[in-house]
């Protein structure tokens, strides 16, 4: 599929009443390096303000960062105004576009294949986008339905070593579905209750270097992983705000060293766990300064040691160490 591109100054066709709520609730970020007051509440730097020129955000929730496949790695963001941008590891503007649709909804996830294509999940078209890291589109799969090769609202894409393509689905389906490198269906997992639950609204996906699958069951308040082949190998998490708790985990990533780090929505926190279940320590409270969030919608791992956490409803991301 072959899709039109618009650059430069993007202007969304629409705004919903709940859109415009978010933007009268919004902090102007600063794209200044800073520390916070308290101790070990560490922040390395912070970009984005509230708008919608290159480099502002109109509520941003999918983060994804390539590896250094061209220098220095990237950063990129998508939010609700349908634009996805680029950022240098630091936070300057690169490059955005447009996606080619959005008038009934905007991505909420994406991912960096190892060989630097984009993979977009496009939520309420229910398909998954693939770009170049400039926004030339490269191609699609998947078409709206609960059948094999189908997504109901596609939340985020994760791939393993040998080349096959995982997304998390929600709404009707709430389950992941594998595919080939080649784009074809291979089957779908998580379909059936896990420990008496079903999946609910799986929006996090990574893949870690033993090549197994880890999801943010997020309406469930819990982590799920999987063995490549579909069979569940461990769950841990409960609703709450104590350790070992979480509120809403939209998203996690892996630290260089194997720690998981999710990113709690209605938490307002990263936290980090053990694979065995582990809480090892928490960062962020609800707030607008500095190693503070507002809706935090996503993490994901950096260059030297840096995670990227996406600020929702502060317009903003933050930057701090894993």
């Amino acid at each position: 599929m072959r899709a039109s591109i618009r650059r430069s100054v993007f202007v969304p066709r629409r705004c919903c009443l709940r859109a415009i709520l978010f933007l009268s609730l919004a902090f102007v970020g600063s794209g200044a390096c800073r520390r916070s007051h308290s101790d070990g509440d560490v922040v390395l730097g912070i970009f984005g303000e509230v708008g919608l020129v290159p480099g502002s955000f109109t509520v941003p929730r999918g983060i994804a960062v390539e590896q250094a496949l061209h220098g220095s790695p990237s950063v990129f963001v998508v939010d609700k105004s349908g634009r996805v941008q680029r950022f240098s590891a630091d936070g300057a503007f690169e490059v955005g576009w447009s996606m080619p649709k959005f008038e009934f909804g905007k991505p909420v996830g994406m991912a960096v294949h190892p060989d630097g294509r984009l993979f977009v999940a496009d939520t309420h078209y229910h398909r998954v986008l693939i770009f170049d890291r400039d926004g030339h589109p490269l191609g699609s799969f998947g078409s709206e339905g609960s059948g094999d090769g189908e997504f109901q609202l596609p939340t985020d894409v994760a791939f393993d070593a040998d080349g096959f393509i995982y997304v998390g689905e929600y709404n009707l389906n709430d389950r992941i579905t594998k595919w080939s490198a080649d784009l074809q269906f291979v089957q779908a997992i998580g379909s059936e209750p896990i420990e008496g639950l079903r999946l609910s609204r799986p929006s996090g996906l990574v893949m870690d270097e033993e090549q197994t699958l880890w999801v943010a069951d997020s309406c469930n308040h819990r982590l799920v992983r999987f063995a490549r082949d579909g069979s569940v190998l461990t769950t841990f998490g409960a609703f709450g705000r104590a350790p070992g708790e979480m509120r809403f985990p939209y998203d996690l990533t892996l630290t260089p060293e194997g720690t998981l780090v999710v990113c709690e929505y209605e938490g307002a926190r990263l936290q980090w766990f053990s694979k065995d279940g582990r809480s090892l320590r928490t960062w962020g409270r609800h707030g607008r300064g500095p190693a503070e969030l507002f809706a935090p919608w996503g993490v994901s791992s950096g260059p030297n040691g840096r995670l990227y956490v996406v600020d929702s409803l502060n317009n903003r991301v933050q930057i701090v160490p894993s």
